[in-house]
């Protein structure tokens, strides 16, 4: 909630800049603003909680799999986002990130995972894949010279993965021999209300910043809430090339997921610093 007021004493603030700042001739005097392309990624900080159980069983402690499993918590993430201008003041936005990690340990302690424990002592390699393909509307509800700001409301397919995985050297219990991969898939179709600033600080210069949030009940299966900040600037070094860094944020709580008897849950957040190639036309 505090992260929302601050959002929004922002938008606030950077609508009132206009009128005391001399304004262009267009909302960018310099770049195109029909289409824009974003392709980089994130030096990311990585957390992800997860558990896995039954509907009659229910789910057991929730596992970090970074602490546990080694999972690495620095990793480079792939993201992708292109913009298209319909009109005036309607846009349609995409956009694309994924994010696959995995990591093998010998357990210092039990570990419940779905219908078996694996116990101390026995090497169990554990994966966690994530991607988030996004599309939206948005609108303009404030479209002047120098600063934009418009809402969206758009949905993300989101798709979670969490395996642990043993092949003959683990202890189990219930005891098994061989193979044991106990995994579980989330695909939720979830909707995202969104709200976006584009500031042009100079004719080269510009500021992003939005917030998409959303919480939904027994959606799919998921209760839960998930959400994704950003605050990035853009300098665009030729007419329709540019560069841009920034802080980004990608944050999922799914507190329940039911699909048939399974049921799981996840907490995972993706953070850091964010560096994209721009294109414009």
């Amino acid at each position: 909630m505090r992260r929302g007021h601050a959002f929004l004493l922002t938008a606030a603030l950077l609508a009132l800049l206009p009128a005391t700042t001399p304004l262009a001739a267009e909302f960018s005097t310099d770049v195109p603003d029909k289409v824009k392309i974003a392709f980089g990624g994130m030096g990311a900080n990585a957390y992800t909680d997860a558990g896995l159980g039954s509907t009659t069983a229910g789910i057991g402690a929730t596992i970090n799999f970074e602490d546990i499993f080694n999972l690495p918590e620095d990793k480079s993430v792939f993201r992708f986002e292109l913009n298209w201008r319909m009109n005036k003041r309607q846009f349609l936005d995409f956009g694309y990130l994924k994010l696959d990690r995995s990591g093998s340990r010998i357990l210092d302690q039990d570990v419940e995972w779905g219908d078996f424990t694996f116990n101390a002592g026995g090497k169990v390699t554990a994966s966690f894949k994530s991607d988030f393909p996004y599309l939206a509307w948005r609108y303009a509800f404030l479209d002047l010279p120098q600063v934009r700001i418009s809402g969206s409301a758009g949905i993300v397919y989101l798709t979670l993965e969490a395996s642990l995985l043993a092949d003959g050297t683990v202890d189990t219990t219930p005891p098994t021999s061989g193979l044991v991969d106990e995994e579980v898939s989330a695909s939720v179709p979830v909707p995202q209300l969104g709200l976006q600033i584009d500031w042009n600080i100079s004719k080269r210069l510009a500021v992003l910043l939005y917030s998409r949030q959303i919480y939904v009940n027994n959606i799919a299966g998921a209760t839960g809430g998930i959400g994704e900040t950003a605050m990035r600037m853009t300098w665009w070094y030729a007419k329709h090339a540019g560069i841009t860094g920034g802080l980004d944020k990608e944050s999922i709580d799914l507190k329940r997921y039911e699909d048939g008897d399974t049921q799981a849950k996840f907490r995972y957040e993706v953070r850091g610093f964010s560096l994209y190639l721009n294109f414009a036309f």
